[in-house]
């Protein structure tokens, strides 16, 4: 069963705070994260966006695009982190929903670093599924934190 991120964090606190972390510029201010979706010939894409995370769940903005339609027409998603210090990263999986409400478009927007949201920018959240937080011991020796969510 997919979670919503104050699910996740209250499961696993110390990969949720990572993630939040990896997944912004500073803190509260979202940075640039990586979007994995499939084509509909079964074709993976990656694409930059921003992701939010606002009021206990993820969200994002996705323009018209193929990643837009990906979304749209499955929902499966991978998202993946800038690298922060000593290559350190967080990934995580699962569906997205597109959420059309104004309140939604109006909180999620007052936290986005651009102020140009229009009628092309279409909302959607990213419930999760599975996390991971890769950090390093030595160059060569990683350490994976995994979260799982509950089934229901």
């Amino acid at each position: 069963m997919a979670a919503t991120w104050t699910e996740f964090e209250r499961s696993a606190p110390e990969i949720a705070a990572a993630g939040h972390r990896l997944l912004e510029d500073a803190p509260g201010i979202p940075g640039v994260a990586f979007l994995a979706t499939v084509g509909n010939d079964s074709t993976p894409r990656i694409h930059p966006f921003i992701p939010a995370v606002c009021d206990g769940r993820l969200w994002a903005f996705v323009v018209e695009s193929p990643k837009q339609r990906d979304l749209e027409r499955t929902g499966q998603h991978a998202i993946h982190s800038r690298l922060g210090d000593r290559d350190e990263s967080f990934t995580i999986a699962g569906t997205a929903s597109r959420r059309d409400h104004l309140d939604d478009r109006d909180r999620v927007g007052d936290v986005m670093p651009y102020s140009d949201i229009d009628e092309h920018h279409v909302l959607y959240e990213f419930a999760l599924v599975r996390a991971l937080w890769t950090t390093w011991t030595t160059p060569t020796t990683p350490v994976h934190h995994r979260w799982i969510a509950p089934a229901s």
